[in-house]
């Protein structure tokens, strides 16, 4: 069956909860899991839970010790930086599309999710600002039409969407900014100024170097390769 029909295997529901559980660190880097409690808390079979741990292995988000059990990986910051590079390429290309492309319907779009934003940066609700920021940049390939290539990053940048968790994390790490560069692309896709929406999107991707030491130096048990 097709993803529009509503099915989902018991296998993808498993992986998709237990890779939401990794990426907020619900589960923890170097933390053993239990295929029994894993099948309770998910009130799911033994074969599913199985089958999503294996797929989560191949991604390399967890990682079994034969006589010992399977772990939950720690961040793997090449993955994460391979994954940044794919977004920051990606999407400063895509950005331009959704200048030429943005409808009323579009702006309306960007306008709830920049107002949803605004209110939890306000609440200081972490959870909600890190999915509307998602939401943004998901956004902003689905107005220029690229909704396959949003769906393909999503597949293979969990590494990255660990380190952009753990840094709304981190105590001194100002998320205002964030949002005053959501606002600059949010007026360049109003504006149809490609070339601004280009410049900006290229600036927003590097926020991750200039905040790299700050959010491993919080966290260095998390992480892989320091």
């Amino acid at each position: 069956m097709t993803e529009n029909s509503g099915y989902q295997p018991l296998s993808y529901i498993a992986y998709h909860k237990l890779r939401q559980d990794i990426i907020y660190c619900d589960l923890t880097p170097g933390q053993k899991l239990s295929v029994r409690d894993l099948e309770e808390q998910f009130a799911l079979g033994r074969t599913p839970v199985r089958e999503a741990l294996v797929r989560l292995s191949e991604l390399g988000l967890v990682y079994t010790i034969p006589q010992s059990g399977t772990y939950v990986s720690r961040i793997d910051l090449h993955r994460a930086e391979d994954a940044r590079f794919m977004r920051e390429h990606l999407e400063s290309c895509v950005i331009r599309e959704c200048c030429a492309r943005l409808t009323d319907e579009g702006k309306a779009t960007f306008e709830k999710i920049i107002a949803a934003q605004e209110k939890a940066l306000t609440a200081n609700d972490a959870r909600a600002f890190f999915e509307y920021d998602n939401e943004f940049h998901q956004a902003i390939f689905n107005i220029a039409g690229r909704h396959t290539i949003w769906t393909t990053l999503e597949a293979h940048n969990t590494h990255l969407q660990r380190f952009r968790w753990l840094r709304t994390q981190v105590k001194g790490l100002d998320w205002s900014n964030i949002m005053t560069q959501h606002h600059q692309m949010l007026q360049a896709i109003m504006d149809r100024d490609p070339e601004e929406a280009n410049f900006l999107a290229i600036a927003h991707a590097h926020l991750m170097f200039s905040e790299y030491r700050a959010v491993t130096d919080a966290f260095p048990d998390y992480f892989d390769q320091l």
